[in-house]
């Protein structure tokens, strides 16, 4: 029974080291409107070498009913340096990125990719990021997945406000055309 206890807590603090050594930053909004296009933004921050990476944003099942993934700009330069061991999958409601360095591991912070969306309909909605990178030994380094809450907010109301300005609009040349005419 100690052994299991010393082994669990030798692999929670390789878990711990790993974190602090490869972390992500992940700048998404926490409010659209529908019909809105937003971004999401993914920086990998190091303070090891890696010789690989796996990235993926997903949603729950119903995901696509509420946004799309439309557009993904890459980094072109870890495209490059990755060749024929880069792989980029864009889906309506996920994205998948993995690369391999097998020349010269990665040791320096970077951004991996912005993904462009589009809201499609009002509704609350969880977006996963998950990553696993892999050490210049090729073992692989599990970050825990980080959620985001994104709030989808009809563009019904602001429709509606626009229509009553037109509405407010129409009436004031109506009665200033009547007020002309009648004098008053």
């Amino acid at each position: 029974m100690k052994k299991l206890l010393l082994y669990i807590l030798l692999l929670s603090t390789g878990t711990v080291l790993a974190l602090e050594d490869i972390s992500l930053n992940v700048v998404i909004p926490e409010k659209v409107s529908v019909g809105e296009n937003f971004t999401i933004d993914v920086y990998v921050k190091l303070k090891r070498n890696i010789s690989g990476f796996e990235c993926s944003i997903d949603t729950p099942i119903y995901g696509s009913e509420y946004i799309r993934f439309i557009d993904v700009r890459e980094n072109l330069e870890l495209k490059e340096r990755a060749g024929n061991f880069y792989m980029l999958n864009l889906e309506n409601d996920s994205v998948f990125i993995s690369f391999a360095l097998l020349d010269k591991p990665l040791g320096s912070d970077f951004h991996l990719f912005t993904v462009k969306g589009e809201a499609l309909k009002e509704g609350n909605l969880t977006v996963r990021v998950t990553v696993v990178a892999s050490d210049e030994e090729g073992n692989a380094i599990r970050l825990p997945p980080l959620t985001y809450k994104l709030e989808i907010v009809g563009g019904n109301q602001d429709k509606k406000e626009k229509e009553e300005n037109i509405f407010s609009w129409i009436i004031e040349i109506i009665s200033s055309l009547l007020r002309r005419i009648f004098g008053g």
